[in-house]
């Protein structure tokens, strides 16, 4: 979603959607270089298809998908951190991950004139099993008392 929103202007249960995105070689292998992480489940192909069934992507690299897939541009929030990260099934080379965020609850802050947003975000592979799955804290401002809701 790419709107300013205040902390006052989400909802329990409200869902997104983002557009697909296929994992290709190319990517992990990139990934790898980036990262230092050249296991042999990333970068051996033979090794990777024996163990694995294909080359497997990086959790980590999983993961900054999801997040990119899912970013809301708002000027209002900024991340706060992440929780209860997993990767239920591998995520491999030629798979198409699609990603959903769900917002499960709305909690204060130490500080007043913040709320946290804590949002589910869910990658799932095109066969349906899940990739990737964390619950994402995002800081977000609440609503000036001085300004009403739009």
């Amino acid at each position: 979603m790419s709107a300013n929103r205040y902390f006052e202007d989400y909802a329990i249960g409200e869902r997104e959607e983002f557009p697909a995105y296929t994992v290709t070689s190319e990517d992990i292998f990139g990934f790898a270089t980036l990262s230092k992480d050249n296991h042999p489940a990333h970068t051996d192909l033979d090794f990777a298809a024996e163990r694995f069934g294909g080359q497997l992507a990086h959790g980590a690299l999983t993961f900054s998908l999801l997040v990119g897939m899912t970013v809301e541009r708002n000027e209002h929030g900024v991340a706060y951190g992440y929780d209860r990260l997993r990767f239920p099934s591998p995520l491999l080379a030629g798979d198409t991950l699609t990603a959903t965020s769900e917002v499960i609850d709305l909690r204060d802050h130490k500080r007043p004139e913040i709320g946290l947003v804590v949002k589910r975000y869910t990658g799932t592979r095109d066969d349906g099993a899940v990739a990737v799955v964390c619950e994402h804290l995002i800081a977000v401002t609440r609503r000036p008392a001085t300004q009403n809701a739009t």
